[in-house]
């Protein structure tokens, strides 16, 4: 066992101790200083103890809250068992002795050692036991006046040699004893009875010299009383003698019914066993000689053996065409009863040398651990040992099943299955908190994010947000690793689409005006769509690496994604690819908003007007003026769109998920009516997306707020 050793701090230690119990001491030696003696269970000291431990005003107590070790001990050695404190509790005016803490081995020599010590503790205190003193009798006598003693004598004396006068049968005495226990409970009885009021109550109604009666009729009573128990409970004895023996006959009759169940049992496996192939085969004796080996008869029974062959025969040669085709069909099971025959022939040496499966002493402290490390949040260590304990116990089950010697015993097999059910809770317990930490922090992000962007002194210096720290992979990991895949995805998605609204609210490199609008396009392009192709090839190694493959083994980086399929489960891949479908529209609604597209003076095209209004030299009209800025925006829009389609083709189409043409329909909703403008100005390799933005939108597919402006 190990002993806390030092005063704190760095020179806090735990060594490993021999300790000695003796009286009300716990004594605690170095390891090397003891000599044990092969021959007996006394061990031989070599130097005196390290150090003593008084078990007096004690108290012994383990970890609160289930836990292994104490939190202040959680970094030194006395993590690697169970802990407990012997706590000292002094009476008033004694000086406190400090705590002393030991680990023990496992928990249950940890619970063992608090029962011994909490024992030792109790040695010094009070005998809780009724003060048992002299009789009433007795008592009575000493409080009675010298004077009166003799006559009273005389009495008492006088009083018993009547009562044995009037004792002439056993019925008489039996109704006497009933008529006193009767009196007895009429004065005795009462819920609140007070020797102290019955006392005062006697001496005021009656003399002193009455005392030495009420005495005589008090152990009369007394004596009543105990013949009344003493008959009853000689009554329920016979009744228990009786029902005893009920018993024992009723255990012989059960034992005897299942020594006729084995019998029949035999029977019927006998009968299983018989082949009536030969019978119903051909009629000679021949064939029907090695069913004499399979029936289990006496070797003197050959003239019933030869009556019943004769039989045989007989129905053989009556039965119908339907018998013939049963006989064939019997034919085929023919190998398979001579195999079950042979199975029922096992003799009780065979079945002595079964042997039990070993199963390791730390499975049955197994649920105990892994739930100290979930209430520790080692849940690393916990999802470790879970599968360890499982696939321990899967191995012993199967070898269970396998056809050999060695089996379990109904209370192993029972323990096993047991231990799976706990394995599985545990396994849900831990998923739980695993998915409900990360909601809890992923919510925490999302507030500090808004926090900070309406915050004004945020522009004045740059910061990194934390959504950028990759401190959720591990659990993502172990909720892969315990099966949970959909509660990943979901955990997974909502960090990043909190770093991806980062990204669409990352402040400008640039100024304001027209050139500065298409580099902030860019800008922020490319910062979308590399962290959501970031996002995805994490989403795809966390299954790469869950399945035991290396991300990085692949062939071609374009086959990232088909390779990930085979591991991921489809409902984790479905959903992670309606979340880049919404964060993609999300990513629309940013840049046709005010931040790129809504700065522009896009506009529907005019309508042609017959007529012409004259032109003076020198002035220009306000409707070419507004053609002139439209003509503008719509240059700008087309360079904007085409940064956007570049990042995205380059970051997306890289990792197999081409979502441009999913752009470029969330984008031409976005452009007021100009999308057959734009394409045009748009490069030629876009025009594969791009064709349908010629044919003009009808009116429901055009957003609510720009319906009226295109009426």
């Amino acid at each position: 066992m190990r002993v806390c050793e030092g005063s704190g701090g760095s020179e806090l230690k735990f060594p490993v101790r021999h300790i000695s119990v003796r009286g009300g001491l716990l004594f605690y030696f170095d390891i090397e200083d003891v000599e044990d003696h092969t021959n007996g269970h006394f061990v031989s000291y070599q130097a005196p103890p390290v150090g003593v431990i008084p078990l007096d005003k004690v108290k012994v107590l383990p970890p609160q809250g289930g836990r292994r070790v104490f939190q202040p001990h959680a970094s030194t050695e006395a993590r690697n068992g169970y802990e407990f404190v012997i706590i000292h509790q002094p009476i008033e005016g004694e000086a406190t002795r400090p705590p002393a803490f030991l680990v023990a081995e496992s928990n249950a020599k940890r619970e063992t050692w608090i029962r011994a010590l909490d024992l030792r503790s109790d040695v010094n205190k009070d005998t809780r036991l009724r003060n048992v003193g002299g009789s009433r009798m007795d008592s009575a006598d000493n409080t009675r006046p010298t004077m009166d003693i003799g006559a009273t004598a005389v009495a008492r004396t006088r009083n018993r040699k009547a009562r044995r006068r009037d004792k002439d049968g056993d019925d008489e005495e039996g109704a006497q004893e009933e008529r006193d226990i009767e009196m007895a409970k009429e004065e005795f009885g009462l819920v609140e009875f007070s020797e102290e009021k019955y006392l005062n109550n006697f001496f005021q109604t009656n003399n002193d010299f009455e005392a030495g009666n009420k005495i005589d009729v008090l152990e009369q009573w007394q004596s009543s009383i105990k013949r009344g128990l003493r008959g009853a409970v000689l009554e329920q004895y016979e009744y228990f003698v009786e029902a005893s023996r009920e018993m024992t006959t009723m255990g012989k009759e059960v034992t005897a019914l299942k020594g006729m169940v084995e019998t029949q049992s035999d029977m019927i496996k006998e009968m299983k066993n018989l082949d009536f192939t030969a019978a119903f085969g051909d009629g000679d004796h021949g064939s029907l000689a090695s069913d004499e080996e399979d029936l289990l008869e006496n070797p003197d029974a050959g003239g019933k053996s030869g009556r019943k062959r004769g039989r045989r025969r007989a129905k053989a040669k009556n039965k119908s065409h339907d018998d013939v085709s049963v006989a064939s069909s019997l034919s085929s099971d023919d190998e398979e009863a001579k195999t079950k025959g042979k199975k029922n022939l096992k003799s009780k040496d065979d079945i002595d040398h079964e042997t039990e499966i070993e199963i390791p002493s730390w499975l049955d402290d197994v649920g105990e651990e892994i739930s100290a490390f979930i209430k520790e949040s080692r849940y690393t260590d916990a999802t470790d040992l879970l599968f360890k304990a499982r696939t321990e116990v899967n191995d012993i089950l199967a070898q269970h099943d396998r056809p050999t010697d060695s089996k379990l015993s109904k209370k192993q097999h029972a323990n096993m299955n047991n231990t799976l059910h706990t394995l599985d809770k545990l396994a849900e317990k831990m998923s739980s908190r695993l998915v409900e930490g990360l909601r809890r922090k992923n919510e925490a992000l999302k507030q500090a994010g808004k926090r900070e962007r309406s915050d004004p002194l945020s522009l004045m210096a740059p910061m990194v947000s934390p959504c950028c720290l990759g401190d959720d992979s591990i659990p993502l990991h172990l909720l892969v690793k315990l099966g949970k895949t959909q509660e990943a995805a979901t955990a997974y998605a909502a960090r990043r689409s909190l770093l991806l609204l980062e990204s669409l609210h990352e402040r400008p490199i640039s100024g304001t005006g027209n050139v500065d609008l298409v580099i902030y396009a860019a800008q922020l392009s490319q910062s979308f769509f590399s962290c959501l192709a970031g996002a995805v090839e994490g989403f795809l190694d966390l299954f790469l690496v869950a399945a035991g493959k290396d991300p990085d083994g692949a062939d071609d980086a374009s086959s990232l994604l088909t390779n990930a399929t085979r591991n991921v489960p489809p409902g984790a891949l479905a959903s992670i690819v309606l979340w880049c479908d919404s964060e993609l529209s999300k990513f629309s609604s940013a840049f046709g908003g005010t931040r790129i597209l809504g700065n522009l003076a896009l506009s529907p095209p005019p309508r042609q007007e017959s007529t012409s209004k004259a032109r003076m030299v020198g002035f220009e009209d306000e409707g070419n003026l507004s053609m002139k800025e439209r003509q503008h925006a719509i240059e700008v829009a087309a360079q904007c769109v085409g940064q956007a389609f570049q990042y995205a083709s380059e970051n997306l189409d890289s990792i197999g998920l081409p979502l441009t043409p999913r752009l470029a329909e969330y984008i031409r909703s976005r452009l007021k009516g100009c999308e057959s403008e734009v394409s045009k100005k748009l490069d030629d390799r876009w025009k594969h997306i791009t064709f349908e933005w010629e044919i003009e939108l009808d009116q429901e597919d055009l957003p609510m707020d720009e319906r009226a402006s295109r009426r």
